[in-house]
């Protein structure tokens, strides 16, 4: 509902399935890291992380190096934008996100996880200049409506 167009065609559906999939496996990995003692820092938890999706990838990814165009990605603002997205992004946002687990239950702290298209489509119209039509509002008033049901109930 929030990012969603007026025509849905099959890799906006397949697109929309893998979003899914990474609901699921992201509410499965919040769970099991309540699970990690905390003897733990979640700097270690992040590595140990990061090093097993490296491992789980590579085989998908190594295929497709062929088709890469490596001067293309060595040009500072792709690799700056490479960087910023693994170092930034990815590693920074899964150590915060540990990090406020390890202060909260799962369920509670689950709940910030669907604000998130909300503040990527406030951020694309306010630095990308990128249009929010109505479909956004509605979206987010279900989005506020549910976390509001949710906090009620606890």
């Amino acid at each position: 509902m929030i990012v969603g167009s007026g025509q849905i065609d099959v890799t906006q559906k397949l697109g929309g399935f893998y979003l899914l999939l990474a609901a699921l496996t992201w509410a499965f990995m919040s769970v099991l890291i309540k699970k990690v003692p905390t003897q733990y820092s979640q700097i270690v938890i992040t590595t140990y992380s990061s090093v097993v999706a490296v491992i789980l990838l590579t085989p998908v990814v190594l295929p497709r190096l062929n088709h890469l165009d490596l001067s293309s990605v060595l040009q500072p603002e792709i690799s700056g934008g490479l960087l910023y997205l693994g170092m930034i992004s990815t590693a920074g946002g899964f150590f915060l996100w540990n990090k406020g687990l390890q202060l909260m239950n799962a369920s509670s702290g689950g709940l910030f996880f669907f604000f998130q298209p909300i503040v990527g489509t406030f951020l694309g119209w306010l630095l990308l200049g990128e249009t929010i039509g109505a479909s956004f509002w509605i979206g987010t008033i279900l989005i506020f409506s549910g976390v509001f049901i949710v906090i009620k109930d606890e």
